[in-house]
């Protein structure tokens, strides 16, 4: 059997965000790839009949994404940066070259046909205040609302554009007023909010098309996920259209009248909600949400609510009053599972979760680890969620639904993700990008096994062995952690631990608490008490599988990223049992880390408190408050640019061990926010660390 490399990073290939056209005869899908020469991510987009199962490629640019077929199924509308810029263009599927439909905005999706088929919703991020004597805090320089209103448009200019401009000397200095002012993957706000628009759509090229974007809603406001009422005449947006925004948990939902943009207040929640979908009959509006009842670590349920008395009233020009949540039905309030699936670390990332045929309601959700298909039948009052597919042993990450068929993505920790389809009670593989690839761990064994950390602790842990694996012999082992803390790891293919197993060593990853898809009291009890709970059940686990009797105990080691990171950090202060550890993105000390995240709230409750009340809890549960007892080699990784755990966090850690003349590495990462974007990178690290604990492994 070939062993997985390093390398094998640029021969994987994801495919994702599958859309079905009308007459369900065809899906257009995403295939994502790194290219090592330019080190980027490319994109294209592929066409399957899925009559003949003939594919084609139909976009080669390597920068086109979220395609989507218009109504009558003859084209295809899909985002690309091809230009410099993201722009919508338009592919007829009788043939010919897309044609670009040009947007003054940098265009975000997704994209949504009306249905008439000759107008696009999409949106973007523009600047965010129309008075011309706006500032930005009183007592400003009188010309800094002009000036940063130009920054703002910096950001729909193409490269071309900018690069003309890059020799002219400007005065690009930020000035912040808001709480919550940027975010990891994206930078700083700057002055511009996430707005929809709209655009006419021509039959058929006009080489004189002007830009005709019609800006739908407006304020100081951010609006995400529309959709798009079964007549066309609405939207439905979620949005916090407050003054205290950047303060208040709760997101509403609101209704905006797509011909004059009139917005209305549909829903009044209690906590955060995201992603509406209208259902096909307009009568119900189906959306992820919590009630804040456990703070930030509420897990995310799936929420219906029926709409109609409102939009009647809307139609009549009737005064509307808001629903509020006793008006909402948790569906999944009854299995205690977050809604979401769960995948791989080499599949495309995002996509949807849930979607409509007709009366029926098809989502995922996270069950111990495994992204799950289920459904509801909106027929009668009792709506209780049923399986579709649900197996302990595979993991579905995105669907994609239309009137009879169900696309998704699935995997399991032997075969990298791959597009299937559902119809007539049957699963249908319907791509095989990584077929060969698929071969190279086909032979090995897993195993996922349940132990007990105490009288509550039921915990689920996973166990990968190398090739040939011999229970009467020792074996080195490889402990790896999740982030979150409310993530989790399930029966997902993961490179990571396939390029260990590749090198003889038996990999362990486990769910413990704290960790989501187990239920609300599993994922919030170690909120405010990070380092015991969670770090008992691990190192349980790993006890577990010692007294198994083929792992070799002067050869373990350890490896986190993000709150894994934190783990990982934690483990070396709390123990000397693992040769060498590798922590990535880690927060070490929670006192100093306050205010430099991009998510502070979250941070202040899980962490447990502010520094200038709970200093001392604070510093007991963090890793820098007991480093003097670490006596295991670390590895510290981090991106510069990291917005969610600062590097700072890495920096005090490693000084500290460096001070006190323990073995310590810092390896930081130039341009790349909280995960690593970059192949290159990407690869760095795996290189990394595959020698670091190469090189303490006894016995090679």
């Amino acid at each position: 059997m070939a062993n997985f490399t390093v390398e094998d990073l640029y021969a994987f290939k994801g495919a994702g965000e599958a859309r079905l056209s009308p007459d369900e005869s065809k899906m257009v899908y995403v295939v994502q790839y790194a290219d090592k020469e330019e080190d980027t991510f490319k994109t294209n987009l592929f066409l399957k009949d899925l009559t003949t199962m003939e594919e084609t490629q139909l976009t080669f640019s390597g920068k086109d994404k979220g395609p989507v077929f218009s109504p009558d199924g003859t084209r295809i509308a899909f985002i690309s940066n091809r230009s410099g810029k993201n722009q919508i263009y338009i592919l007829s599927l009788s043939g010919g070259e897309p044609w670009c439909i040009k947007t003054n905005e940098s265009v975000m999706g997704p994209l949504l046909w009306t249905p008439e088929g000759n107008e696009l919703i999409y949106s973007a991020a523009v600047f965010s205040h129309k008075a011309d004597d706006w500032l930005p805090y009183p007592g400003a320089p009188r010309q800094d609302g002009n000036r940063l209103k130009e920054i703002a448009d910096n950001l729909h200019k193409s490269k071309d554009e900018l690069e003309k401009d890059k020799d002219k000397k400007k005065n690009e200095v930020k000035v912040i007023t808001r709480f919550s002012y940027r975010s990891d993957g994206q930078g700083y706000y700057g002055n511009v909010r996430n707005h929809i628009f709209s655009t006419l759509v021509p039959d058929q090229w006009e080489g004189d098309w002007k830009e005709q974007g019609k800006q739908l809603t407006d304020g100081d406001f951010d609006h995400s996920g529309p959709s798009l009422s079964p007549c066309g005449n609405y939207l439905v947006v979620s949005s916090r259209r407050t003054a205290t925004a950047d303060h208040d948990k709760s997101v509403d939902l609101w209704i905006v009248e797509r011909k004059t943009g009139k917005i209305h207040q549909l829903y009044e929640a209690p906590g955060p909600v995201q992603g509406p979908n209208w259902s096909p009959c307009g009568q119900f509006i189906a959306f992820g949400g919590h009630d804040f009842k456990a703070g930030e670590s509420t897990s995310t349920h799936l929420w219906l609510l029926q709409i109609d008395e409102f939009m009647e009233k809307l139609k009549n020009h009737e005064d509307t009053k808001p629903y509020t949540v006793v008006h909402a039905y948790n569906l999944l309030k009854s299995v205690d599972r977050p809604i979401g699936g769960a995948g791989s670390d080499v599949g495309i990332r995002g996509g949807d979760t849930k979607g409509w045929q007709q009366n029926r309601l098809l989502f995922l959700i996270g069950d111990k680890g495994a992204g799950q298909l289920y459904e509801v039948e909106l027929n009668g009052k009792e709506w209780t969620p049923k399986p579709v597919i649900a197996s302990e042993s595979q993991t579905i990450s995105t669907i994609t639904v239309s009137k009879s068929l169900i696309v998704f993505s699935m995997t399991d920790p032997l075969t990298p993700p791959e597009l299937y389809y559902w119809k007539d009670q049957k699963v249908k593989q319907l791509t095989f990008i990584n077929k060969k690839l698929a071969e190279k761990g086909a032979s090995l064994q897993w195993e996922k096994f349940t132990y007990k950390s105490d009288r509550e602790g039921e915990i689920d842990g996973w166990l990968l062995y190398p090739s040939g694996f011999d229970k009467n012999k020792k074996y080195p082992l490889v402990l790896l952690i999740h982030g979150g803390p409310h993530a989790s790891y399930g029966p997902a293919f993961m490179f990571l631990a396939q390029l260990f197993v590749s090198r003889g060593y038996v990999v362990l990853y486990t769910n413990p608490r704290g960790s989501e898809t187990y239920g609300q009291h599993f994922a919030e009890v170690i909120d405010r008490n990070w380092g015991d709970l969670d770090y008992k059940d691990i190192m349980v686990g790993v006890d577990k599988v010692v007294d198994r009797g083929f792992i070799d105990k002067d050869n373990m080691f350890v490896h986190g990223w993000s709150y894994g990171g934190y783990m990982s950090c934690w483990i070396s202060t709390q123990t000397s049992r693992f040769k060498a550890i590798c922590a990535g993105a880690s927060v070490t000390n929670m006192v100093s880390g306050y205010g430099t995240s991009d998510i502070t709230m979250a941070d202040e409750y899980e962490y447990g408190g502010t520094p200038w009340k709970d200093g001392e809890h604070l510093i007991h549960h963090s890793p820098i408050g007991h480093v003097e007892k670490v006596e295991t080699p670390v590895m510290l990784m981090h991106g510069e640019n990291d917005m969610r755990v600062a590097p700072s966090q890495t920096e005090e850690f490693y000084i500290a061990l460096k001070r006190l003349n323990k073995e310590a590495i810092m390896v930081r990462y130039p341009g790349e926010f909280h995960g690593l974007g970059r192949p290159l990178h990407q690869a760095d690290r795996l290189e990394r660390l595959l020698a670091w604990f190469n090189y303490y492994r006894k016995n090679k």
